[in-house]
């Protein structure tokens, strides 16, 4: 039997990830409605599709969560939480993913080097740009607590499991 405070804690991840999900669909829904979606053409429909694949996949595993396959649940919310551990903008190309929120560790060393923190809603941009000098590293500290989080609670969850046979 899982004890309350386990289920409070395993409720809480799913519904950080359900609502950061359902955030980040509606938000690229209304990203795309409102830029022109026709430059898109050929492999840039990646770039159109990808985040919803990313926010659909955090959705399906706070919907996995919320069917009681907590060990499978917390498997597929790790995954989510290391794609989201690292974005950075290095030689034309660019990448971000947050589910939720985050509260980023930001290295800038394209001439000098920088550092700073900035904050971001659901996203998830995959880009490739013509800049070539610009060179920037975030590191997601949100990220890695709710990955410690995750981590500590899937340690507590095989511990109830085993403790019950």
């Amino acid at each position: 039997m899982i004890d309350k405070t386990l289920l409070k804690k395993l409720n809480f991840i799913e519904i950080y990830q359900f609502f950061g999900g359902i955030v980040g669909i509606l938000f690229m829904t209304y990203l795309i409605f409102t830029t022109n979606v026709i430059e898109y053409r050929g492999p840039f429909y990646i770039q159109l599709i990808m985040p919803f694949l990313f926010f659909a996949f955090c959705t399906y595993s706070a919907w996995v969560l919320n069917k009681k396959k907590y060990l499978r649940g917390l498997n597929l919310v790790i995954i989510s939480l290391i794609l989201q551990l690292i974005g950075f903008e290095i030689y034309g190309i660019y990448y971000t993913s947050v589910n939720g929120i985050a509260v980023n560790f930001t290295l800038d060393l394209t001439n000098d080097i920088f550092t700073g923190f900035d904050f971001q809603f659901s996203q998830f941009l995959l880009a490739f740009r013509e800049s070539e000098s610009i060179f920037h590293l975030k590191l997601n500290l949100l990220a890695i607590a709710m990955l410690l989080f995750v981590c500590k609670i899937l340690k507590e969850f095989k511990r109830s499991l085993y403790s019950i046979i």
